[in-house]
């Protein structure tokens, strides 16, 4: 399926509403065969292997969850879908859909956030789920074609540095801040604790998480959630290898962003 607005514009231009679009789409589609989705610029590529019926409600729960976190001024056009034929041609959209940052020669979202690629490489939790369903009906996706779809080589994890920390754990949990006392914000918190190790004492760790130092203490008694932990060191490792990759002049993405 294709989403796009009503008078064609970039649904989401900064960083922040690119994360937003992700989590509004995984949000969606959480209770169903969600295989990938891709959002370049101006329009929402969504793949599911669902009936007609079940994959235009998702796309409609998707673009009603968009124009509301985003404050939208204009609505979205008719959805276009189109059905899956075989084998191959699933295949082929698997990759289609992943590829659309290169396709249209964009610099912008070097990270991918506004796609599907982050939880199918573990670099964000949010949309683990779509592994399962791509393990099932695409065997032949590897982590060599998900990583050629990024751009990338390779991809290791690493432990710094510091001053990114912050910026990586959001993006593997898929916050834009760490404000507040959801589940997501403290577990984005203890997963950072864990990162960070003995390399900070508790006051400077405290003071980068906006908590009183007596929190860091009761964040510590509880476990820290293993695979935010990892996706947040694929996120450093995926930040080295991105760096300098962002536009030049006035288009550069505020690095405070995440």
């Amino acid at each position: 399926m294709m989403s796009r607005l009503a008078d064609g514009r970039v649904i989401a231009p900064t960083p922040e509403a690119r994360r937003m679009v992700a989590c509004a789409v995984l949000e969606a589609a959480h209770d169903h065969s969600m295989l990938s989705f891709n959002l370049p610029d101006t329009h929402l590529h969504t793949a599911l292997a669902e009936d007609e019926a079940t994959s235009n409600e998702v796309a409609r729960r998707i673009e009603g969850s968009i124009t509301k976190r985003l404050n939208l001024p204009v609505g979205f056009a008719r959805v276009h879908a189109k059905p899956i034929l075989d084998q191959d041609h699933l295949q082929n959209t698997f990759g289609y859909i992943l590829r659309q940052r290169a396709r249209h020669r964009l610099a912008w979202d070097p990270l991918c956030e506004a796609s599907a690629l982050p939880d199918l490489l573990g670099l964000r939790v949010v949309g683990r789920f779509m592994a399962t369903h791509v393990r099932r009906l695409l065997p032949r996706v590897d982590r060599a074609l998900l990583l050629e779809c990024f751009g990338l080589e390779e991809l290791e994890p690493m432990d710094g540095p510091l001053e990114l920390i912050v910026p990586a754990a959001l993006s593997a949990a898929g916050l834009l801040h760490l404000r507040g006392r959801s589940r997501a914000v403290r577990a984005a918190r203890r997963a950072i604790i864990e990162v960070i190790g003995a390399r900070l004492p508790s006051t400077q760790v405290a003071r980068l998480l906006g908590v009183h130092r007596h929190s860091i203490a009761r964040l510590r008694a509880h476990p820290a959630h293993a695979a935010l932990v990892d996706a947040i060191r694929l996120q450093l490792g995926l930040r080295r290898l991105k760096r300098g990759e962002e536009p030049a002049g006035p288009f550069v993405d505020d690095p405070s962003h995440g």
